[in-house]
Parts: C-alpha cells; structure tokens; sequence
C-alpha cells in the first residue's frame, strides 16, 4: 500500500478559493449597493429643492403678481380670498378634477398678526406678519414660511423672509431668502 498523505488538499483549496471569491463578490456587491443608494439619495436630494423652490416662487408670485386694490404688497392677501371664487390658495383638490394644478392648493395655513394695533395681516398694511402653509404634489410637499416685519433702519419699509423646505422620500431641502430695502 501507498501512504498518500495529501488525501483531500484539493477538497480544501478548492473550498479557501471559494471562500475568496465569494469575500470580494459580497464586498464589491455593497460597494455597489451603498453606491446605488448615494445616487437615488441626490435624485431625491433635488427633488426637495425643487419642491421647496416651489414654495418660494409661489409666495413671491403671489406678494408681486396678486396685489389688491391700494394694497402694498400681494403676500398678506394669498388667503384673503379664501372665500372668494377665485380662491389663490385653496383647501385640496377636489377628486373629481384630475387636471387641476396641485401646487396651488394648501394642506393647511396659518396668519400670525405680529402688530400691536391688528393691522399687520392686514392686506392694505401688510408689514408686520406671518404667513404659514403646506403643499403636497406628486408626493412632494413643501412647508412654507413667509415672514413681513419692520425694517430697523428704515421704518417706513419693511423686510421680507421666506423660508421653505421641501420634502420628497423623506429627504429634505430647505431654502431662505431675505429680501430687504436698499
């Protein structure tokens, strides 16, 4: 009889080979993974901004564009006329009008008067105020927050803050500007 001492080395090496192999498969797949995650992570990332950009765009639109009659400034009349026909920021769509722009509606809103006489909020005045509300549209949903108050080195003028977050598969992007007097 032959005494084969090397009986099974094969059956080993084979084995630590693919052990090895199945190491570097198992890291380049969470390589890749983590990578895929990084990437659908800054789509969502601009999502947000945008969403919360919409925020913004809407409160200047409506403080520029949407100005009452012997009014100063459009901001404090977006929900003045709530219980108009024309309605700038309405309560949810109703089902039934799929073709209607969602981001012209508002979940819910809030007034601050800030004034010590009443008449901050007010649309003719409008300059010591705070404008509160949400959006969601096509899953994404931007809270709004619009701030008028007097400016301290000229009171005759106001500044102007808005601050707006945007939130799409639970990523969020936050946008402030502060727009003050020369």
């Amino acid at each position: 009889m032959i005494n084969n001492k090397q009986k099974g080395v094969s059956l080993i090496m084979t084995f630590f080979i693919m052990l090895i192999i199945l190491t570097v498969v198992i890291s380049i797949s969470i390589l890749l993974y983590s990578g895929i995650k990084v990437i659908r992570n800054m789509g969502n990332s601009v999502v947000s901004f945008y969403a919360a950009d919409s925020g913004i765009e809407k409160v200047l639109y409506y403080d520029m564009q949407v100005v009452p009659t012997d009014a100063t400034r459009g901001l404090c009349a977006i929900f003045d006329f709530i219980s108009s026909p024309t309605q700038y920021c309405k309560q949810d769509p109703t089902p039934n009008r799929p073709n209607d722009e969602h981001s012209i509606y508002c979940n819910s809103y809030s007034i601050i008067d800030n004034s010590t006489d009443g008449t901050g909020c007010s649309i003719d005045k409008c300059d010591n105020c705070q404008i509160k509300f949400s959006t969601t549209f096509n899953n994404r949903v931007y809270g709004t927050i619009a701030t008028v108050r007097p400016n301290t080195a000229n009171p005759d003028t106001s500044d102007f803050e808005i601050s707006s977050k945007g939130i799409y598969n639970s990523t969020q992007r936050q946008i402030q500007i502060l727009i003050t007097p020369n």
